[in-house]
C-alpha cells in the first residue's frame, strides 16, 4: 500500500513538471528583449567589467535579436529540463507501480 500512495504522489508530481514545462516552453516562443533593455543590459555588464560597451546588434521592430534568442534559449532549456523531470517521474513511478 505504501509503495502505491508513493507512485501517486509521484505521478502527481510528474504532472506538475509537466505543466510548468509547458509553461516555460510557451514563455519561451513569446519572450522578447526590447532594444533599450538589450543596449541598458550590455552597458551595466560592461561597466561591471570595466571596458566600454559593445553597442552592435540586429534589432527587428524594436527587439534585439541577440538578447531576444539569449532569453529564449534560456527557456527552451528550463522547459526541458522540466520535461526531463517529468519523464524520469513517469518512469519511476510506473517501476514502482510494478515491483
Amino acid at each position: 500500500m505504501a509503495l502505491s500512495s508513493a507512485a501517486a504522489l509521484i505521478s502527481i508530481a510528474s504532472v506538475f513538471f509537466g505543466f510548468a514545462s509547458a509553461a516555460a516552453w510557451f514563455y519561451a516562443s513569446v519572450v522578447k528583449v526590447s532594444w533599450e533593455q538589450s543596449v541598458a543590459q550590455r552597458k551595466k555588464e560592461a561597466h561591471r567589467k570595466g571596458v566600454t560597451p559593445n553597442l552592435a546588434g540586429v534589432s527587428l521592430d524594436g527587439w534585439d535579436m541577440s538578447s531576444t534568442f539569449t532569453a529564449q534559449s534560456k527557456w527552451n532549456a528550463r522547459g526541458a529540463a522540466l520535461a526531463a523531470c517529468a519523464v524520469g517521474l513517469q518512469a519511476f513511478g510506473q517501476l514502482l507501480e510494478h515491483v
